[in-house]
């Protein structure tokens, strides 16, 4: 058997009368229409206002809170504050017909004013493209400046050749939108292959020219060592040898000296030996005396043999005895 249906209750929605009071709705509005009429400007931006197509401010709005007719009024922002433009790899050619590719940062900001005419003057109203505007000038500015360099200059002149590329850029990108630049970077050199190879076989042949260069230099030195060795032998042999040579000749001169003393002293011994005996005549038959043993010689040679020499005459005169004194 079925269930009954149940009755379902009424669905009753309140009934918004507060909205059919025409104070309350006008309050409303009137809120609504502030919040339309208000708009802020963000500390890194400015901003300029257009009513129908016609800008209608002098100055452009800085940061904070400002008003405008809502539903009528159209803000256009714009970023001011310092940022970086990266344009990546762009080919450059060189004067010897080599390429080569370029990432490039440019540093920037917008002057206030500049900001109308990026706004209203460049471009579609109220929206400046900075990548599309600024990058194919970047571009030709830095390709002016490779086509005068070599290929082979390009990293040790880097640093000038980025400097005359943001010269050059800066003067036009001042003239046409007023942008003010503060640096150019650039980023990345990439060489072609053939240029690649080509510098690391001279790299090569460059450090092999210096290792012979040293090898050369290493048998020079090696050489000049086993020079300076001999000559420092021959030297010390020559200098041993006149030192060997002084020392004989101070010797000899030395026993010379002493020869010369010693026939000197003999000679003084002599001529006073003969000056004793031209004194004394007897004088050598005492010495043949004092010095004779005694003894006559066992053997004698020949017929006639030699007999010693003996003197007997008479003796050295002898003092007279002293005869005592008679006694009384």
């Amino acid at each position: 058997m079925p269930l009954p249906a149940l009755p379902r209750p009424a669905l009753r929605l309140p009934r918004s009368d507060w909205l059919k009071q025409p104070v309350v709705f006008l309050v409303l509005l009137a809120g609504l229409l502030l919040w339309l009429s208000l708009f802020v400007v963000e500390p890194t931006e400015m901003a300029g206002v257009r009513r129908f197509g016609e800008v209608t401010t002098r100055e452009p709005f800085g940061p904070g809170i400002h008003l405008k007719l809502p539903l009528v009024d159209q803000v256009d922002h714009l970023q001011v504050s310092l940022d970086i433009l990266r344009v990546q790899d762009m080919t450059m050619y060189t004067v010897d017909n080599q390429w080569v590719k370029i990432s490039v940062g440019m540093t920037y900001r917008i002057p206030p004013t500049a900001v109308f005419r990026l706004l209203y003057q460049v471009g579609k109203s109220g929206s400046f493209g900075i990548r599309e505007n600024v990058e194919p000038i970047i571009a030709d500015r830095a390709m002016r400046v490779f086509a005068r360099r070599n290929t082979i200059k390009i990293s040790e002149e880097r640093e000038v050749i980025a400097n005359e590329i943001r010269q050059l850029v800066s003067v036009r990108l001042a003239e046409l939108f007023g942008l003010e630049v503060v640096d150019l970077q650039i980023a990345k050199i990439e060489y072609s292959p053939t240029f690649a190879a080509s510098v690391e076989a001279a790299v090569k042949a460059k450090n092999d020219a210096v290792a012979a260069e040293n090898t050369v230099n290493r048998i020079r030195f090696e050489a000049e060592q086993v020079r300076v060795r001999a000559q420092g032998e021959a030297d010390a042999a020559a200098i041993q040898a006149e030192g060997q040579k002084r020392s004989a000749v101070i010797r000899a001169q030395g026993e010379a000296e002493a020869v010369r003393i010693v026939g000197e002293a003999q000679a003084a011994s002599l001529q006073a030996r003969g000056a004793a005996v031209a004194a004394h005549p007897g004088i050598v038959q005492l010495v043949a005396a004092d010095r004779w043993n005694g003894v006559l010689p066992l053997t004698v040679l020949g017929e006639h043999g030699a007999v010693p020499f003996i003197n007997l005459g008479p003796a050295l005169p002898t003092a007279k005895p002293v005869e005592p004194e008679n006694r009384k």
